[in-house]
Formats: C-alpha cells, sequence, structure tokens
C-alpha cells in the first residue's frame, strides 16, 4: 500500500501544472456546454452541436491525461493508480457517449473533480483555512444561484428573483431546509437537480472539512502541513493523497448509504398518499418513482429536509418503510464522520480478532463515547418532553403521539416532519427550540452547537457541582482549552440566534405586534440549519429573509470556521508570562 500511494504521488507531482489547467479547462467548457443545453426551455444552439462540443471536450480531457504520462514513459497501468477516479470515469464515458443524458453526468463528474482538486491545493496555500472554507461556501452559493436563476430551472410561469434564488440555495448548501416556493412546484425537474446537487456538495464539504478539523483538534497537528494531516488520519499516507483518500472515503460511504436507502424507498413506498410527487401525474414512470427516491434518500442522509412532495412527509406519518428509513439516514448524517470511522475500526477489529494497529489500541474513542452517550440523552429528554406536550396540549391518538415524539426529536436536525410545527402544542415547540439548537454532532452534516460543545458544557456544570477542578469523563481529562472555546461557540451562537430574532421582530408583523414564538423559532431553526418553520418563511419580507439567509449561512460555516480560526491561535506561540489571579463576584 506504501509502495502504491509512493508512485501515486510521484506520478503527479511530476506532471506539470500546465497539462493539470488544460484538462481543468477542458472540463469547464464541456460543462459550458451542457448548460447550454439545458438550461433553457429551448436551447440557445443546436443540441447535436452542444453535444458534440462535450463528446470533444471529453476526448481532450482523456488526451491531455494520457499523453503526458506516455510522454513520462510511464504505463497504462501506472496512468491507472495515479488517477484512478479519472479513469474510471472516462471509460464509463466511453461506454455510454451515445447517451446526451450520461455524457453530461460524466462530464459533471469531471468538472466536480477537478473543482475538489483545485480546492485541495488552495487548501495548502498560505490563506487562512477558515477564510478558504467560507470562500468556497460564498462562492458556490453564488453559483448555485445563477444556476436556479436560469429559465430551465422554474416553470415558464414562475420565474425565480435573485433573492429568492440566493435564499434558496443557501438552504441547500447549508443543508437546511428552509424555503420560500414548493419545492416540487416551483422548481422544474432540472431546478430540484441543481437543489440537489448543492445539498450534497454541501455536505460533503462539511464532511470533508469537520473530519480534517476533528482530526486535527484530537491530534493538535496543524491543517496547514500535508504529512501531519496523514498522521491524524492513522492511515501513515503521505502529502495531498492522504487527503484524496480521506476524501474518496467519506464521498463514497456518503453515496453507498444513500445508494442503499434510495433503494428500500423505492420498493417500500405505498404506490400513492396524500401529498406524493405523483399524485396529480398519472402519467409516470418507474424511474420518477426511483427520482424521488434518490432525491428523499440525499435530502434525509444531508439532514438537508428539501422533499418534493407537497406536505413534507406527513403523507407518510404512518408509513413504517419511510420512518425506519429516513430516521436512520438522518442519524447516520448527524452522527458525525469521526464517529462513524471509530466504529468501523473498531468493528473490523472485532472480526479480525486483533486489538491493536501499528502499535495502537484499538477501542471506542473518548469522542466516540461522548457523542453516542449524549445523543441517547438529548433523545431521550426530547422524546419525553415532546410526548408530554402532545399528550397534554393537543389530540392526537397515542399511536400518533409516540411516532411524532419519535420522529420530530430525531429531526432537529433535519427539516422534515410527520406533523406541522405550528399544529404542536407549546411545550413540543420549546422542546424543538431546543433541540434544535443543540443540533448534531462535530464533523457532520448537521448543525447547531453540537454534540460535543453542549456536552462539555453539562459536564463543567456537574463537575463543578460535585467539586471537581477539572472537567472529566469516562476516565479522561478535557483540556481547559476545550472548555472555553465551547463556551465562546455557546455565547456566539446565542447572540446570532438572538440578533436574527430582534431583526424578524422588528421587521415583520405588517405593523402589529409581532408573535414571539415564530420568530424565535424560525430564527432557530435556520441557525441550527434544521429547517423546520411555524410557515412563515414564505411570508417574510426582503429583510427578513436577508437575515434567515445569513443565520443559515453562519449556522453552516460560522462553528467549524471560529474552531478553525481558534485553533489556529491557540497552536501560536502562547506569551511566557501570567498576570497575578484576583476574585471578582459572579452571584
Amino acid at each position: 500500500m506504501a509502495v502504491r500511494s509512493t508512485q501515486r504521488l510521484q506520478g503527479r507531482t511530476s506532471e506539470t501544472r500546465g497539462w493539470a489547467w488544460s484538462r481543468f479547462a477542458a472540463a469547464v467548457v464541456a460543462g459550458l456546454a451542457i448548460i447550454l443545453r439545458i438550461g433553457w426551455h429551448e436551447p440557445l444552439l443546436s443540441a447535436s452541436f452542444l453535444v458534440a462540443v462535450e463528446m470533444v471536450g471529453l476526448v481532450a480531457y482523456a488526451a491531455l491525461l494520457i499523453v503526458p504520462n506516455r510522454m513520462a514513459k510511464r504505463t497504462f497501468g501506472s496512468l491507472f493508480r495515479t488517477h484512478t477516479y479519472e479513469s474510471i470515469v472516462l471509460l464509463l464515458g466511453l461506454v455510454l457517449f451515445w447517451s446526451p443524458s450520461a455524457l453530461s453526468i460524466i462530464v459533471g463528474l469531471l468538472v466536480l473533480h477537478q473543482l475538489l482538486e483545485l480546492y485541495l491545493q488552495v487548501v495548502q496555500t498560505d490563506i487562512s483555512t477558515g477564510l478558504v472554507f467560507v470562500g468556497s461556501f460564498v462562492v458556490l452559493i453564488a453559483v448555485g444561484t445563477a444556476g436556479l436563476m436560469l429559465p430551465a430551472a422554474t416553470p415558464p410561469d414562475m420565474p425565480i428573483g435573485v433573492l429568492d434564488a440566493s435564499f434558496t440555495i443557501t438552504s441547500a448548501i447549508s443543508q437546511t431546509g428552509l424555503i420560500v416556493r414548493p419545492t416540487g412546484e416551483g422548481f422544474t425537474r432540472f431546478g430540484q437537480i441543481i437543489i440537489l446537487i448543492w445539498i450534497q456538495v454541501g455536505a460533503l464539504g462539511i464532511l470533508v472539512f469537520g473530519a480534517l478539523l476533528a482530526q486535527v483538534i484530537g491530534s493538535s497537528f496543524g491543517l496547514r502541513a500535508t504529512q501531519t494531516m496523514a498522521e491524524s488520519t492513522e492511515q501513515g499516507w503521505t502529502g495531498q493523497l492522504s487527503l484524496q483518500r480521506l476524501v474518496v472515503f467519506i464521498i463514497v460511504i456518503t453515496h453507498l448509504v444513500e445508494a442503499i436507502g434510495a433503494l428500500v424507498l423505492f420498493i417500500g413506498w405505498p404506490d400513492n398518499w396524500p401529498g406524493s410527487p405523483w399524485a396529480n401525474d398519472p402519467t409516470h414512470t418507474p424511474l420518477d418513482r426511483l427520482y424521488h427516491a434518490v432525491f428523499f434518500s440525499v435530502s434525509s442522509f444531508c439532514n438537508a429536509g428539501f422533499s418534493t412532495t407537497s406536505n413534507s412527509m406527513e403523507g407518510l406519518r404512518f408509513n413504517w418503510t419511510s420512518q425506519i428509513v429516513i430516521v436512520g439516514l438522518i442519524v447516520l448524517g448527524s452522527i458525525g464522520f469521526p464517529v462513524l470511522d471509530n466504529l468501523r475500526r473498531v468493528f473490523w477489529a472485532k472480526v479480525r480478532g486483533i486489538r491493536s494497529y501499528n502499535g495502537s489500541l484499538i477501542r471506542l474513542s473518548l469522542n466516540t463515547k461522548i457523542v453516542l452517550f449524549t445523543t441517547v440523552a438529548v433523545y431521550l429528554l426530547g422524546f419525553i418532553l415532546i410526548l408530554i406536550g402532545e399528550g397534554t396540549q393537543t389530540n392526537q391518538p397515542l399511536n400518533a403521539v409516540l411516532l411524532d415524539a419519535h420522529f420530530m426529536t430525531i429531526n432537529r436536525t433535519s427539516g422534515f416532519n410527520t406533523i406541522a410545527p405550528q399544529d404542536m402544542g407549546l411545550l413540543s415547540r420549546l422542546t424543538l427550540i431546543l433541540l434544535m439548537f443543540i443540533g448534531g454532532s462535530p464533523a457532520s452534516v448537521a448543525g447547531g452547537i453540537k454534540m460535543m460543545v453542549f456536552a462539555v458544557l453539562a459536564l463543567t456544570v456537574w463537575s463543578t457541582l460535585r467539586g471537581k477542578p477539572r472537567v472529566e469523563a469516562f476516565g479522561r481529562t478535557i483540556p481547559d482549552e476545550l472548555v472555553r472555546k465551547s463556551a465562546t461557540l455557546i455565547v456566539m451562537s446565542l447572540a446570532v440566534v438572538m440578533l436574527v430574532t430582534g431583526v424578524l421582530v422588528a421587521t415583520e408583523g405588517n405593523g402589529e405586534s409581532p408573535t414571539l414564538g415564530p420568530y424565535l423559532f424560525e430564527a432557530t431553526s435556520a441557525f441550527g440549519t434544521t429547517g423546520l418553520s411555524m410557515g412563515i418563511t414564505s411570508d417574510l419580507g426582503v429583510p427578513g429573509k436577508i437575515a434567515i439567509g445569513v443565520a443559515m449561512f453562519l449556522g453552516r460555516v460560522g462553528p467549524l470556521a471560529v474552531m478553525a480560526a481558534l485553533f489556529a491561535i491557540g497552536r501560536a506561540r502562547q506569551p511566557n508570562y501570567e498576570y497575578p489571579v484576583e476574585d471578582v463576584v459572579i452571584y
């Protein structure tokens, strides 16, 4: 494995930048041809001409990949090992070149690969990591907004403005799910696919960056040094290849889980239900059913909450297949990559009967133990409170109350709902506000302050009440630095929620005295990237939409960017002096 990794690294570093940029240009030209062909209800140029441009771009990409390797007298086997992903995609293109749709997908995969390569190169520059992360999301939002404003993205009689397009794409890339128009009716299949792609890209970006950051926090290594990044993965890979292998693993796991979820939904969904995507379309085909199953699966795993139905999951409230699959996907997406990776290692170690790897004991990490314990504790708290609220403050039957308490507690990180929040009791809504603020696990697609931050705060309170000078958990001591940074994130998050709520209260209400509850709920949902709403999103004015859009953006990239900055500061040289200690009055 080490020899193969070294060969791949040497193969990449020996190429000139000119060949790499030429492949990037070929992919971009082919991608632009796709946009011109499918971005308008009627193509601006001849469809056959644009397809030919795509094919030429694909052939040029292959030539620009093969020629430099042959000039360096490397074998095709070496080329395949060095450029495995591109080689597989190009081979698929060779087989499926006769299908314009398949050709577009192939070109899209190559464009995505080139953008990812560019991103990894930028990560290794001297630009601030937090700035790179935030800047990449700003660029993606701008590109996605332009995509949704293409005529073919919306029905001819329902064009979308720049504010609503920006709001929708921000909601998609932040995995929030708040919408200003119904996804199923307000966008064409092309527009829905754009939303779906941005959901997936946003989720993968969060997973990759969050996983790297979590590894850095755990190992005290710098994000900038690729060698130390390789060591933090505990695989011994070096340089850029360590990043690529980590990224590939996350991508493979994500798509594998989503594919399984889509297949089960495709098989297990009823033929029809109230609000189904094909309720008013008697001509729908199995491919249409598969498309909606894929949309639901991706949206569920990414904790996005977008749906192509007219009433989210209310029509599937008592469908066990949907309940089990979607809940499972939400949990897997919100549990966090470090936890999934640690569980995978421990499981295979048990299967293989080994206890250590490269001298390190294979065990459940402290991060995994705290996340799993806190997840169960938060679930039980939310389930009990919502059960009480729905049982005493609504007239729902017991089976519906039990299902809603279970689903809505899990759904604290996603935007699906089996019952509209405005139809729930006050205690249930208050509980959801707390759950949405807590959110999911670190290095996951879920938002909120994160389980670990909440756990550190709870452990700090518990240690203080017990008179312990340090914060402890499972026989380990949590560094004071993490306690301070957790407190910083909580205070900043509360400030954002209160500020956005204040903007909504001040600007909405049409001159009347507004009710606080819906606006606090909306602001918390936006910052927690949950997507639940009490039905006021589409009625917000321009200031309200901007405030919610900013909250979604900050809720998605803010905490990670802040954590990256805090740990960058923490790695800097500390001053070699201390001021005298003096007590202050706190109560």
